[in-house]
């Protein structure tokens, strides 16, 4: 008479504690799956209430006459903001849209160009290079109206420091009070406070890449500047993807440290400028800002999307997989 063979103790507590672990892995999915449609409920009933409705109460805006002012009536106007945004009816739209892309461009390339600079030179990992990034993100922190004060008061054309240099040199300028001064000092001064975050980005980039490629290239024979061109530009093509996307839409959707600085006057009346202050500037109308606001969205929409997707591309013919 055959005997069934004997299954070790151990075999059996192994099966049913792995029972056990599947049982609560079906348990713990299930409570993930409760959990994760939630918080994804909760963010868009949030994003909805705060993003989607007071959109949706801009674009019905844009199309009335309103004032914004207490007790002043309103009327459906259709398109009509919208025609006088091309029109001589309102000027000012078109030479808001070349501020507007004269100061995108302009920080967007001078921006990551002095990022890139910057982070070549603070990757280092001692406490010198940790204590100068700190020193280059602080600006971030800083509240966009004392950032403004700051630059206010360095640029006083009659006792400020901005001066003082000018003054050595024989010079004179009003500079934010002057045409030709007040573009080129708001875009350095959205520069200054934008580009550490912009440097920490390009820090962790290089930080990803593997020394021994750099070790390699030396050997080769290369170059600094060979080294520069041929490895290090290349493999930070994530990092100026984000830093690009980053720069350009914060730049095209700017108009609070315009505001601080210039109030839109002497050619900083950018897009962004242009709605706020036809909403709630003197002339107050608001249906009228809100028609500019929704053109700087669809401008912003129109050009971010096609260079997302190109810098996406150029991503994949560097970095093939």
């Amino acid at each position: 008479m055959a005997l069934a063979p004997h299954r070790p103790a151990e075999t059996l507590d192994t099966r049913k504690g792995a029972d056990q672990r599947a049982q609560a892995a079906r348990l713990l999915d299930n409570r993930s799956r409760v959990a994760m449609w939630l918080g994804l409920t909760l963010g868009l009933g949030v994003y909805g209430m705060f993003g989607l409705v007071p959109a949706a109460a801009n674009v019905a805006v844009s199309a009335t006459n309103y004032s914004g002012l207490a007790g002043s009536s309103i009327s459906f106007t259709g398109l009509h903001n919208y025609v006088a945004l091309f029109t001589t009816e309102r000027p000012g739209f078109v030479a808001s849209l070349l501020a507007t892309v004269i100061f995108v461009i302009s920080v967007s390339l001078a921006q990551n160009a002095f990022a890139l600079v910057l982070a070549h030179r603070l990757q280092g990992t001692g406490r010198v290079a940790a204590a100068l990034r700190v020193l280059v993100f602080l600006p971030i922190v800083l509240g966009v109206t004392i950032v403004g004060l700051i630059w206010i008061l360095i640029f006083d054309p009659s006792q400020g420091p901005a001066e003082a240099i000018a003054n050595a040199f024989g010079l004179h300028s009003a500079f934010l009070g002057s045409y030709a001064g007040a573009m080129p000092i708001v875009i350095l001064v959205q520069i200054w406070q934008n580009v550490g975050f912009s440097t920490l980005v390009f820090v962790g980039g290089l930080r990803a890449i593997n020394p021994d490629i750099y070790e390699a290239a030396s050997i080769d024979g290369a170059g600094s500047w060979r080294r520069f061109a041929s490895i290090t530009f290349p493999l930070l093509a994530p990092s100026m993807t984000v830093n690009l996307l980053l720069a350009f839409v914060g730049s095209l959707t700017t108009y609070n440290l315009i505001y601080v600085l210039t109030s839109g006057l002497y050619r900083t009346d950018t897009l962004g400028m242009l709605a706020f202050n036809s909403a709630f500037g003197t002339s107050a109308d608001l249906g009228y800002g809100a028609a500019v606001s929704v053109v700087l969205f669809l401008v912003a929409l129109g050009t971010a999307l096609p260079l997302m997707a190109a810098l996406r591309h150029r991503e994949r013919r560097l970095l093939p997989a």
